[in-house]
């Protein structure tokens, strides 16, 4: 089920623009909708980055892999 829902969200946008080709053959993409995405992106990028640097560990950081004690799995 889970490559079925991987495989939809692959070709959602691509059903989306031939979709819009079909139902509005002679248009161009307005300009506010480029705007729209590039302001998307950006957001989309700037969370990535923002969200990177909020989980990364300091450079002096001791790595430490998760271990055995008494049996159970400590991190």
């Amino acid at each position: 089920m889970i490559r079925l829902a991987e495989f939809v969200l692959l070709l959602l946008p691509l059903a989306a623009f031939i979709g819009w080709r079909v139902l509005a053959p002679g248009r161009s993409v307005p300009v506010g909708a480029i705007m729209a995405a590039g302001v998307v992106l950006a957001l989309l990028a700037a969370g990535l980055v923002w969200e990177r640097q909020r989980e990364a560990a300091p450079p002096d950081a001791v790595y430490i892999p998760r271990h055995m004690e008494n049996g159970r799995i400590v991190p």
